[in-house]
Formats: structure tokens, C-alpha cells, sequence
């Protein structure tokens, strides 16, 4: 007998399904799953990342034929006008598909009206011809105003790089993006923004549109931002600062392609830093790509606590080795998580030292990518600060910071990964066989060639026979154990299977 489900529970199911092309499935099943997927559904049509391949991209497209089957009269005779066929595109649609899109992807839209704008009219304009440009453009106008119209909300809004065939040197496009919140409704619409994803897009587009959101959104929780200028520097810093609960901020600084800018190609991001720590009440996760600072000019006062972040990623952000900055890591007191990455040499070590300081046994998860060594001082630095840690990441270690790190009493330590860099695999694997932590679940090593009584006796040392159900341990082969054509003999499936751990190699 079927057992029926209720729509409140099939809601609720479908919600947790984030692919369209899984939604699409549900259509078909009964008329009732049909009704319940489509506001799910159409809230995610205009957000799906990852790559599609031009069969799947021309059936994403398809989403603007419906939205025009749902304009008013007046805007079906202007796109009419401009030589659009909607015979395919019949009034009066099934459901409101509008009202359900709460997460808007400008750059989605933009490619899917580029689509579309060619295969209803391209065949009769060249393709280099700007009058498909111009009709596009029209095209996303009037989307965009029926979207504003009909939806009550807007939870999520991505701007990225937008379609070639928006753009152009003959094209003022300006109103194309920048003018959207100045749609009747929309300040309304964009009210209850949560999440604001923003990539580098030229000043004059997202100028007007910072400027807008500025004046309306104070209370986004999410926001992933890129600048490459010190305009869109100045923009974004009274974004983030009118916000009253931000939650989570990611930062990327992309002026290195702007050799303009400072001598380094760098814009000096000292005032964004007391942006930050504006929001030091709300924020629980931070990440800086590349972001610089220089003279921070006298300001290095205690600021108090950042009482909620948890989360910390830093990549490759110049001038945080000086000293001057070390009152901001010493506010970070509450820190869990630490993700450092640095490709060159002059990584800010005094500055994660202070860090780890801090933190203290809060600090649960270390990750650190340090070009090219870690120095002895940050080593020390955990093993003597960071003793409740969970989950480690580090490379380039010796044989004897491995043995030094097991032997440090790292009694919640769930998971170590880390790359060796010395010669003998084997010893590796019997030193560490002498005093592995029993919490040790997920071992993730970077070695060369082992053999199988090393790889037992680390074992032994980890667990009784048939015991490791719940270890795991990921070998990923060095350049030379690959040339040699490294693989797993008999003897190795043989011990594995005799503890039982799990074992995987890359």
C-alpha cells in the first residue's frame, strides 16, 4: 500500500534539496508534489552555481520565457516591439513563478536572457550586431521589474561579472544594474536582504548600486565582497558599516590587477580594519584575501573583545607583521577556528603567535599554509598554547616536531594532517606507532614509499586488531613516491584488513 505524505513534511524534505535538476524530477510524481515543489524550485532558479554544460544552460534559459508569460500587457507589447516572438510565451501562467524567486543571481539572469534574446531573435540580427545587446538589455529591465513587483522579499542577491552581451564600449549600461533598487517596490523588496554576494564589477555599475543597498539593507547577515579600487573600497566600508548583525564576512582585495594603485598594486585597507572591528558585537566568521594594511598611525588601543567570532581565514594579507597590529589579534579571544595562508616568505609570525596567545585552549582547529617552513617559534607556540585542539593541519614537518606533537598531550585530537619532509617513510611510521594519541581518529599524511611491516606496527600502536573501525588514514603520495609508480601490495590490503582501519591513498 503507498503511504501518503503530508505537504507540510514533503516541504520540508524538499527543502534540504539544493539542485534544480533533482526538483525538476519531483515535478512529475503527483499533482500535489508537483504544487509543492514549485515555489521550492522557482526560489533557486536564478542561483545555481557550479558549471553547466549549453544543454543544461539552454534549459535554465527556459526560466525566461515564463517569466514573460507572467508580465503585464504593457511590457509584452514593448518587447513585442522589439522583436521578440512570445507565441511560445502564451499570458496567464500556471502559477505566480515570480513571487517565489527570493534569491536573485544578477549575472544567472543576465546569461540566461543572452540565451534566450538569441534564439528568439538572433537568427535575424548578426552576432556581433548591438541591437541584440540593446534587447537584451530591455529583456532584463522588464524581468526585473516583474520580479520586484511580484515578490514580497528578497533573501539573497549576487552581483557578478554580468554577460558579454551586456557590456560593450558603445553600451552605457549603468541603469542596467545600478538603477534596480530605484524600482518602485524595491526598497521594500530588498528590506529583509540576508546574504550579498558581490564580484569586481567596473565603478560606475556598482556604485549607484553600494550607494542604494547602503540606504536600505542594515541587517544583512552574509556578505562575500571583491573591490580591485579604493572607490569600491570606500563604498563597501559604509555597507558593512550600517550593518546591525552581520554574521559572516568574506573580503577580497583584487587590486593587484590595477598596477595603479599604490606602488605594490595594493589599495591600504587600514580603515576597513576599523570596519571590522565595528562589527566586533555580531561577527562570528571572517575571511581576508590579500587585503593590506600599512601605518596604522597611533590607533592600536585595546578594542575590546570580538565576543562572537569563531572563525578566522587569512590569506596572503600584507603588513600584519607589524607590531602595531597586534592589539587586533589580541581581541580575537573567543577564536575556534584558524585557517593562515601565506605563499611567500614574509608571513606575519609575530602577529599568529599572538593569536594563538589569545585564543588559547578556545582554539580547536588549526590550519596553516606557511610558505615554505613553519618557524619553531610558531610551533612552540602551539604545542603550548592550543593543548584542546581537534583538528590540526600543518606542513613541512620534521620527524621530530611529528613526535613532538603526539607526545604533547593532545588528548581531544580527532584529526592531523600534515606533509613530512623527511626521507624515511618507515621511520615515520614506527616512531609515531610509539605514542599516537588515542583520540587520533583521521591521520592525513603527505610521505613516500612505506612498506607493510611499518605500516603494521603503526597500527598496533593505534589500535587492536580488527579495532579500527573508526580510524581513517589518507596517504597522499609524494613526487617521487609517484615516479616510481608507488601502489599497495598484497601484504599492505593485508594489514588494513586486519585492523580494519580505513585506507585511502591519493
Amino acid at each position: 500500500m503507498a503511504i501518503k505524505i503530508s505537504a507540510e513534511l514533503l516541504i520540508m524534505i524538499l527543502n534540504y534539496v539544493q539542485l534544480t535538476q533533482d526538483l525538476y524530477s519531483s515535478l512529475f510524481v503527483s499533482r500535489i508534489w508537483c504544487k509543492v515543489t514549485i515555489p521550492i524550485l522557482w526560489k533557486l532558479i536564478l542561483v545555481q552555481e557550479g558549471y553547466m554544460n549549453h544543454k543544461e544552460l539552454r534549459k535554465k534559459a527556459l526560466c525566461i520565457r515564463t517569466y514573460i508569460s507572467c508580465m503585464d500587457s504593457q511590457s509584452r507589447a514593448l518587447l513585442i516591439q522589439c522583436g521578440f516572438d512570445l507565441s511560445s510565451s502564451p499570458p496567464q501562467a500556471t502559477f505566480d513563478y515570480p513571487s517565489f524567486t527570493h534569491k536573485f543571481r544578477i549575472d544567472n539572469l543576465a546569461y540566461f536572457i543572452s540565451i534566450y534574446s538569441q534564439e528568439i531573435i538572433g537568427s535575424n540580427h548578426d552576432d556581433n550586431d548591438i541591437s541584440i545587446t540593446a534587447e537584451s538589455r530591455i529583456l532584463f529591465r522588464e524581468i526585473c521589474k516583474l520580479l520586484i513587483n511580484r515578490c514580497t522579499f528578497l533573501d539573497s542577491f549576487k552581483l557578478g561579472e554580468v554577460h558579454e552581451n551586456f557590456s560593450g564600449n558603445n553600451c552605457n549600461y549603468n541603469d542596467l544594474i545600478g538603477s534596480i533598487l530605484e524600482l518602485p517596490g524595491a526598497p521594500k523588496v530588498f528590506k529583509r536582504l540576508e546574504t550579498f554576494v558581490s564580484a569586481t564589477i567596473k565603478d560606475e555599475i556598482i556604485g549607484p548600486l553600494y550607494k542604494s543597498l547602503t540606504l536600505i539593507c542594515d541587517n544583512i547577515l552574509n556578505m562575500d565582497l571583491e573591490f580591485n579600487s579604493d572607490s569600491q573600497l570606500q563604498l563597501l566600508e559604509k555597507f558593512i558599516s550600517v550593518q546591525k548583525r552581520l554574521e559572516n564576512l568574506s573580503i577580497i582585495d583584487n587590486g593587484y590587477k590595477n598596477l595603479s594603485i599604490l606602488d605594490n598594486g595594493y589599495t591600504n585597507c587600514n580603515s576597513l580594519l576599523w570596519v571590522i572591528i565595528s562589527q566586533k558585537e555580531t561577527l562570528k566568521s571572517l575571511r581576508l584575501n590579500s587585503v593590506s594594511f600599512y601605518n596604522l598611525e597611533g590607533k592600536s588601543s585595546p578594542i575590546g573583545q570580538f565576543t562572537s567570532l569563531k572563525e578566522l581565514y587569512i590569506e596572503n594579507c600584507y603588513g600584519l607583521y607589524n607590531s602595531d597590529y597586534l592589539f587586533f589579534a589580541s581581541s580575537l579571544t573567543q577564536l575556534s577556528s584558524l585557517h593562515l595562508r601565506y605563499l611567500y616568505y614574509m608571513y606575519p609570525q609575530e602577529f599568529i603567535i599572538k593569536i594563538f596567545e589569545t585564543a588559547n585552549t578556545n582554539l580547536k582547529n588549526i590550519c596553516l599554509e606557511l610558505y615554505r617552513i613553519i618557524s619553531n617559534d610558531i610551533f612552540s607556540a602551539i604545542l603550548s598554547y592550543c593543548t584542546k585542539i581537534t583538528e590540526l593541519t600543518l606542513l613541512d614537518l620534521s620527524l621530530e616536531q611529528v613526535i613532538a606533537i603526539f607526545n604533547n598531550n593532545f588528548n581531544e585530537l580527532r584529526r592531523f594532517s600534515f606533509d613530512y619532509n623527511g626521507l624515511d617513510a618507515n621511520e615515520l611510521l614506527c616512531q609515531m606507532a610509539e605514542s599516537v594519541p588515542k583520540s587520533l581518529e583521521t591521520i592525513e599524511i603527505r610521505m613516500g614509499i612505506f612498506n607493510a611491516d611499518s605500516l603494521r606496527k603503526f597500527f598496533e600502536g593505534w589500535c587492536c586488531k580488527g579495532g579500527g573501525g573508526n580510524k581513517k588514514i589518507i596517504v597522499k603520495r609524494t613526487r617521487v613516491s609517484r615516479k616510481k609508480l608507488f601502489a599497495l601490495s598484497d601484504e599492505h590490503f593485508k594489514v588494513i584488513e586486519e585492523y580494519g582501519i580505513q585506507f585511502d591513498i591519493k
